[in-house]
């Protein structure tokens, strides 16, 4: 499994990532964003000839499950171009990235699991809940720095979203500035759109959210059965969306939030099994099973990578949580100062790390992310106009 290169996994001055992404939608419809917009004629030009756009992101449906279950499909017929997610390749922080339009150093919002110092614990970034005690809640106003670039909207602007996290602290504040609309299932989708562009007219800016697949990926695997069900159905959802608006003046975007690799059950690996390493830590894991956020006690510091080293072997890379962020992996801000704990373990190869406290169910999920190989990083960007692919 191929990595990237040590400056990083996204170059976001290059402006070939999700965050660019997020940047030129802003610019059309918004304020711009903390980053360059796509370098890319076809998309600027397309954008600026459209009145509105639909933005769907499709999680987990990176470039290689892509190919694996419908390369002949009518998602990769609107396929225009690759685009890296951000570091960790994780939902937590690239949909706050294409909230922001912003890299994880802009926004703060660096995985699954982060140190909040205002709540003094740590927090579930989604749930917006205490990691040990799902029932105390966190306020986005005392955790994020963000607004998102929808709240500078010129249009009208709306956010499809599940019924279970349409009302979520998480969801009001990363689509703040829309009219947020939940559905309860996949079928109904293209109806809600088309009500909003019946209601509004064609110059309105629509996103919209499918789990689907990320969903059956964690519990079956992104390269089972199951998720290439799923796979066709959103295929076929796709294919339908796109003639519906194929009379609009509304330009048809997707892409997803990150990619997916299967971790076999050895390879997930439990703190627990490792008191010599579990000994060096002051909190709880945090960030993603993929990438763990390591606090290390100031005296086991020194010594903590060959510490990892000699109780996980090759599993995973060594790094100061500072020498990341200096080296860009995060893109450029200080919003996740004190957010990294001491040490960031990156993979090398499918594995997770993970620790469970007192109350919480052991994870067993198959299908992964957050990690840097290509399989995580890349994902597709699909784009349609009147009903045929850009190109």
């Amino acid at each position: 499994m191929s990595r990237f290169t040590p400056r990083g996994p996204t170059d976001f001055a290059a402006a070939s990532s999700i965050v660019s992404l997020a940047a030129s939608l802003a610019a059309r419809f918004g304020a711009g964003g903390a980053v360059p917009a796509l370098r890319d004629r076809a998309v600027a030009e397309a954008l600026g000839a459209s009145r509105g756009a639909v933005f769907v992101l499709i999680d987990g449906l990176g470039e290689s499950a892509l190919r694996l279950h419908q390369p002949g499909g009518t998602l990769a017929h609107f396929h225009f171009r690759s685009l890296d997610s951000v570091f960790p390749s994780s939902t937590a922080p690239a949909l706050s990235a294409l909230s922001a339009a912003a890299p994880p150093a802009g926004h703060g919002n660096p995985g699954w699991l982060m140190w909040s110092r205002a709540a003094g614990a740590l927090i579930r970034t989604l749930p917006m809940d205490l990691r040990a005690d799902h029932e105390s809640k966190v306020l986005a106003r005392d955790t994020w720095c963000w607004s998102a670039w929808t709240t500078r909207c010129r249009v009208p602007a709306f956010a499809l979203l599940p019924a279970q996290i349409a009302g979520s602290e998480f969801s009001r504040h990363s689509h703040a500035g829309t009219t947020i609309i939940a559905y309860h299932g996949l079928n109904e989708v293209c109806d809600r759109i088309d009500e909003v562009f019946d209601d509004v007219g064609d110059e309105a800016f629509v996103f919209v959210y499918l789990p689907h697949f990320d969903t059956v990926s964690h519990e079956a695997g992104f390269a089972s059965e199951r998720a290439g069900a799923v796979v066709c159905r959103l295929d076929a959802w796709f294919g339908q969306l796109v003639e519906r608006l194929s009379a609009r003046d509304a330009l048809v975007m997707a892409t997803a939030d990150h990619g997916f690799i299967d971790v076999t059950d050895r390879d997930q690996l439990r703190l627990e099994d490792f008191p010599q390493l579990a000994a060096c830590l002051e909190l709880p894991l945090a960030g993603e099973p993929r990438v763990p956020f390591c606090t290390v006690r100031m005296d086991e510091q020194e010594r903590f990578a060959e510490i990892v080293y000699s109780a996980l072997g090759d599993a995973f890379d060594v790094h100061r949580s500072q020498e990341l962020l200096e080296a860009g992996w995060f893109g450029d801000g200080h919003a996740l100062a004190g957010r990294l704990g001491t040490h960031v373990l990156v993979p090398r190869r499918p594995v997770t790390l993970t620790d469970t406290l007192d109350g919480e169910q052991p994870m067993r999920f198959i299908g992964m992310h957050g990690g840097t190989s290509k399989d995580e990083m890349r994902v597709p960007l699909l784009v349609a106009r009147r009903g045929a692919p850009l190109r």
